[in-house]
């Protein structure tokens, strides 16, 4: 899917956009960590006095930045500083590192879904570090309880090139009292039904709260918020393989126009949603300016758990409505890994790292700060099932949820959807228009990519 930046706020300290070091010398000087036996004297031989880890600013990481880093540091002595920027000068810097062919400034990359299509040359081997692993986790550390889907999208050509930390599906977010409220028993399952309750919502919660909230600024959030309707009508971006292009066809086009409608025709969302991306589709929320949405799985957690969300306590959650029946619903897929680069300095303590920080006590831990683990065993967890409530909606929408193009060029020809989705949702251009527009583009991209 498409590059995902900051998926909104949750209560808790803020975390710095530019970077954070997180861990001090003077805390674990004497402790006598060197000797500690759960790491090997092959790792201890060459443990360095600090990690670095570049990464994205979204604050999903809350439980990363603020628990496991300090607790890998005063298990190990080592400090980790965690550089965190947004997305394009996250991939700016990334690829001219990766691609410089001398050693890396950081040790691990977070890297999305997205990213991979270029990235996973530069990255070492999951299996093959697994073979040399000698810390903690070498004997049980668990990799067949992560979801197929989230390791598909950390491989390419079969090669798993990071370890999944964050699975994301779209999923619909209701009130289910809302509904009720307007006589409507159980979620919409359709797009007419979807249209139906957005209609009925928005006029009984006059003037403040509509039907439907979604991301419909340009920018990172617009494409996976779409995203959705367009793969639940039957669309698509484009085949892979052959390049064949889909975004214009009817189907995709009858996906955009129902999206679009809703917004331009229906009035059923609100018109400052033109402004909303990943912050403001929770903050919106949370302050109850909307009855339904379909947005990320892990949104659940700071919409209807957080002491600020005004309507916490309030959300159910249900499969994505499809065009003409249940059996039609699809989600985009995406996630982030950790990965670790060829050219790193200390490829066996970062992939040390890698595996406490993906561990299982701590994937479940980062359910409480707005992650959606990769980890099917914390997603079928009955504490985490029965605390967070998303978690079974999720995983059955795994099963149907198709990923974005993870070509190298994704990217590029995600940029111009944006501006095309744009126009659209702005009145500028008809649906047609503007998605013929993209795939001129899109096959000039990729005459150029060859």
């Amino acid at each position: 899917m498409g590059m995902e930046k900051n998926k909104g706020t949750y209560g808790g300290p803020a975390i710095s956009r530019r970077s954070m070091m997180i861990g001090s010398a003077a805390t674990i000087a004497g402790a006598g960590l060197m000797s500690s036996s759960l790491f090997t004297p092959a790792l201890a031989q060459s443990k360095p006095q600090k990690l670095t880890v570049l990464g994205d600013s979204a604050p999903w990481k809350g439980t990363i930045v603020e628990d496991a880093i300090p607790a890998f540091t005063k298990e190990t002595g080592i400090e980790v500083e965690y550089i965190q920027l947004p997305n394009e000068p996250l991939i700016t810097r990334a690829r001219a590192e990766l691609t410089s062919g001398s050693t890396t400034s950081f040790d691990v990359m977070q890297m999305g879904a997205s990213m991979i299509g270029w990235m996973h040359p530069y990255m070492e081997d999951v299996n093959e570090l697994l073979k040399k692993a000698g810390g903690k986790y070498a004997a049980d550390f668990g990799m067949d309880e992560f979801s197929q889907a989230s390791l598909d999208l950390a491989s390419i050509d079969g090669v798993l090139r990071g370890v999944p930390y964050r699975s994301t599906t779209y999923i619909l977010h209701y009130q289910p009292a809302l509904l009720e409220a307007v006589g409507i028993k159980a979620p919409p399952t359709t797009f007419a039904e979807y249209l139906d309750a957005a209609q009925k919502l928005t006029e009984a919660g006059k003037p403040n709260r509509f039907g439907v909230g979604y991301c419909a600024r340009q920018g990172g959030a617009i494409v996976d918020h779409f995203g959705p309707y367009l793969l639940s009508a039957g669309g698509g971006f484009y085949d892979s393989k052959t390049k064949d292009i889909w975004i214009n066809n009817a189907k995709s086009l009858a996906g955009l126009e129902f999206y679009a409608s809703l917004l331009n025709k229906h009035n059923v969302v609100p018109q400052d949603a033109l402004t909303w991306e990943w912050d403001e589709i929770i903050a919106n929320g949370q302050n109850d300016r909307y009855a339904m949405a379909i947005t990320l799985n892990a949104s659940a957690t700071p919409i209807n758990r957080s002491d600020k969300s005004k309507t916490k306590g309030k959300w159910k959650w249900a499969m994505v409505p499809g065009l003409e029946s249940a059996a039609d619903s699809r989600s985009s897929l995406g996630g982030w890994s950790f990965a670790v680069p060829s050219k790193g300095a200390h490829t066996g303590w970062a992939f040390e790292f890698v595996q406490f920080i993906t561990s299982r006590e701590w994937a479940k831990r980062s359910m409480e700060k707005g992650n959606a683990s990769a980890r099917l065993s914390v997603l079928t967890d009955p504490e985490v099932v029965n605390t967070y409530g998303f978690t079974g909606v999720m995983a059955d929408q795994l099963k149907t949820a198709i990923a974005n193009p993870r070509d190298a060029f994704w990217g590029a020809v995600e940029a111009q959807l944006r501006a095309g989705l744009s126009k659209t949702l702005l009145g500028q251009a008809s649906p047609k228009d503007a998605m013929d527009e993209v795939a001129t583009g899109w096959e000039r991209t990729m005459r150029r990519a060859g």
